[in-house]
């Protein structure tokens, strides 16, 4: 064998060793891509599901705790803004009502779980986190006429979860008036997400809720 014929023979050996890898590191980014996704759409499903499954319950109050709260308002909706939503029901179904908050902090969407105290109050109970890698959750609400219930900055001691020991301030989220109207809630999770050496993947799930007991 000549030094050119061993020449050609490892440039042969080095374009198919090349492609060989290119097919496998494609491969690779194409199942790391894939699981990737696949986590996103799981945890996203998780938390809508419940989400969706608690809010329509709102308004079930079988103890009657509602018209008791010491903290406005004295209704169903406890606070909506476009990034958290807070209400009032009987979610297990064991005659007392419980005090149920979603939101997101950070990327994790967190569900607050608030037990009544038998007399004036729901307790400060937990913040339980649902899903993580998510980007944005955004609430839209609806009057009994399909209306889109527009939130405006007022100032209050109103929070979003409620907050009895909060300072008056401006923020933005719904009236206690507009939150009395509130019959439909439109919720649209995005998940985010990346992995060493794949690019940030995004899942967007969306749901409508009509409530139930209002």
């Amino acid at each position: 064998m000549t030094l050119v014929e061993t020449l050609i023979g490892a440039l042969i050996f080095a374009f198919v060793a090349t492609g060989v890898y290119m097919l496998y590191t494609t491969m690779q980014n194409t199942m790391s891509r894939g699981e990737l996704m696949s986590d996103l759409q799981q945890n996203a499903r998780i938390g809508l599901a419940q989400m969706v499954q608690e809010i329509r319950m709102a308004g079930y109050d079988p103890s009657g705790v509602i018209p008791l709260v010491t903290l406005a308002p004295k209704a169903p909706i406890r606070a909506a803004m476009p990034g958290c939503f807070s209400f009032v029901a009987d979610v297990f179904g064991a005659g007392t009502a419980r005090q149920i908050t979603y939101y997101l902090s950070g990327t994790t969407l967190y569900r607050k779980f608030d037990t009544w105290d038998g007399a004036s109050a729901f307790n400060n109970l937990s913040h339980q986190p649902l899903a993580g890698s998510m980007a944005t959750l955004t609430f839209t609400y609806y009057d009994g006429n399909n209306q889109v219930l527009t939130p405006a900055a007022w100032t209050s001691t109103q929070r979003c979860p409620p907050d009895a020991s909060a300072s008056a301030q401006s923020i933005v989220q719904l009236t206690f008036d507009q939150m009395r109207l509130i019959r439909r809630v439109a919720i649209s999770l995005k998940a985010q997400g990346s992995r060493p050496g794949v690019f940030s993947e995004f899942f967007t799930l969306t749901s409508d809720v009509r409530l139930r007991n209002l």
